[in-house]
């Protein structure tokens, strides 16, 4: 019997993979139903930066002399000084990708194109079946550990469109069909960075470079009250901290499933850089007061989508505030509206054994165990805000909730991830009294009465010597 069974290989599950490569004593496998690495593929555009610094790779922040680093990444294919030079935290996404292959290739316990089809809770623990290329396989663990990740969300009135439309989709699969030729209305959706970055590339594209003419107008419209930047300063980003995630957690039930959306400009939005790049951009093109071709607007909520006899898609939109419609006629509509937690099936078996909240949620413990009543335990690395808060999809604290769980699974705290981490205090603060004079330690007020006495006896021989000089 395996000690345990990882399910899925996002970045998450590998940050858990490469902490635990060394760990001889460990008999586990990682499944994954792609056939190889490949992060956010179909967004992986031409110069699109990550919004987290290099140091949110997959081990740093808890191991950061571990050989899956991406400095190590760096120095293994002669970047080291490259990257020293360009004196940036932020590295492509593409490089990310990249640097996510080198170490899978490293690793001996993942296997890619299995996909799990079901889990049975057994004795000791469960049997999963996964299923390669038509073979099925049997297998019994201890733990698991899911990290399935997230799926594209549509807009409901896009979803049986996308399907017999190709071009109405999604923002996760721009790059699959971005040589496309575009003409009349192009119309994207949404107002969080994937946005923006596509927003770039068509607004780069639009132009023809011998005519000058215009190919497409472009529409960039959101239900959000604009386009605005994430927050990127270091007292708001403490939001991402281990202390932060703690505190979040033991707040009141109610209080965390609202308090997310509070928070959205801590984990939505554009970085501040792509913000003044496409503002660029569009004071560039109104040079002597030329047409820019783009339409950009915010409170415009898609209520209803339709495909007309010319194959055009019909877009419904009402403006929020004035309670006003708009249509459009679009030639191409691309949702950059972001991505929700699946449902998972092959846990049908097990499902009348995990706790549920009142409002029919999994109960995950601070420890990112999940609540089952049967034998074996159940892992999560990534789920719903309410569970950990704004920092759960992060990045950054990907390392550090991967050394959590494989502290539970070793039965030892072998990654030393305790510790405050953050300037701010999260907890309740305690009152401290201030004592009077006494307060001040012992050396210093013997310093102090030494000054005082060297003072006395300074003023002393003055009005000594004053004397005799009058004399």
């Amino acid at each position: 019997m395996l000690d345990f069974i990882g399910i899925g290989l996002g970045p998450f599950n590998l940050s858990l993979a490469a902490l635990l490569h060394q760990q001889t004593s460990l008999n586990y496998q990682f499944f994954d139903k792609r056939q190889e690495f490949n992060w956010h593929a179909g967004i992986q555009l031409p110069n699109a930066m990550m919004q987290v610094p290099f140091m949110a790779d997959l081990v740093s922040l808890v191991e950061p002399t571990s050989p899956y680093s991406f400095l190590n990444y760096l120095k293994a294919h002669q970047r080291l000084y490259k990257f020293y030079f360009r004196e940036n935290l932020y590295i492509p996404r593409q490089e990310y990708n990249h640097y996510c292959q080198w170490v899978v290739k490293q690793l001996s316990h993942v296997q890619f194109g299995s996909r799990v089809t079901d889990i049975a809770p057994i004795a000791g623990g469960f049997q999963v079946i996964t299923e390669q290329k038509g073979r099925l396989s049997v297998h019994q663990t201890r733990k698991m550990v899911l990290g399935t990740g997230t799926t594209p969300r549509l807009p409901q009135p896009l979803q049986l469109i996308a399907e017999q439309h190709p071009q109405c989709l999604h923002s996760s699969n721009y790059l699959h069909q971005r040589d496309q030729q575009l003409s009349g209305n192009v119309v994207l959706i949404g107002s969080g960075q994937s946005a923006a970055e596509i927003f770039i590339d068509l607004f780069d594209r639009q132009i023809h470079p011998k005519t000058g003419q215009a190919k497409f107008h472009l529409y960039w419209l959101t239900r959000s009250a604009g386009f605005f930047p994430m927050e990127n300063t270091p007292l708001g980003l403490e939001s991402f901290s281990p202390d932060y995630m703690s505190y979040f957690y033991h707040l009141p039930h109610d209080l965390k499933t609202s308090l997310p959306a509070s928070q959205a400009n801590l984990y939505k939005g554009i970085s501040a850089k792509t913000l003044r790049d496409i503002y660029e951009r569009l004071y560039q093109r109104s040079i002597g007061a030329a047409e820019t071709h783009v339409t950009l607007a915010g409170h415009y909520q898609l209520e209803n989508a339709a495909v007309t006899h010319g194959k055009n898609i019909q877009l419904k939109f009402v403006q929020t505030q004035k309670q006003q419609n708009l249509t459009l006629a679009a030639s191409t509509v691309i949702a950059a509206t972001g991505y929700q937690y699946p449902s998972l099936d092959f846990l049908n078996k097990l499902s009348s054994k995990i706790g549920l909240n009142s409002q029919h949620q999994w109960h995950i413990n601070e420890n990112h165990q999940l609540d089952y009543q049967g034998d074996g335990e159940i892992y999560i690395q990534n789920t719903d805000l309410h569970h950990h808060g704004v920092g759960t999809p992060d990045l950054g604290l990907g390392a550090f909730r991967s050394a959590k769980i494989a502290n539970q699974i070793l039965g030892e705290p072998y990654f030393e991830i305790e510790g405050r981490q953050s300037f701010q205090e999260f907890q309740e603060l305690q009152s401290k009294e201030i004592e009077a004079e006494f307060s001040m330690p012992a050396i210093a007020k013997n310093n102090f009465r030494a000054e005082a006495i060297a003072a006395q006896i300074t003023k002393k021989a003055t009005d000594v010597s004053a004397q005799y000089s009058l004399k």
